[in-house]
């Protein structure tokens, strides 16, 4: 078994072998891939932000007694 290598860019899911390897290439290979850069990475988009009401309130303060002056209070 030999190995073979090379850089290459990726175009329509096609990698191109340069032409001084193509006749020393048999039928059938194995491909290992190696990034050679960052990975083209599809950003997420989201059309709006999100509203209050996707962000479900995690613990119930009705009935809770809030006091700013204890709360500013340092002790």
């Amino acid at each position: 078994m030999s190995v073979i290598q090379f850089e290459s860019a990726v175009e329509g899911n096609v990698i191109r072998i340069p032409e001084h390897y193509i006749d020393q290439i048999p039928a059938r290979v194995t491909v290992t891939l190696v990034d050679v850069e960052k990975p083209r990475l599809k950003p997420k988009t989201r059309r709006e932000l999100p509203s209050i009401d996707e962000f479900p309130a995690m613990l119930d303060t009705r009935g809770w007694k809030f006091d700013r002056e204890a709360a500013n209070e340092r002790r």
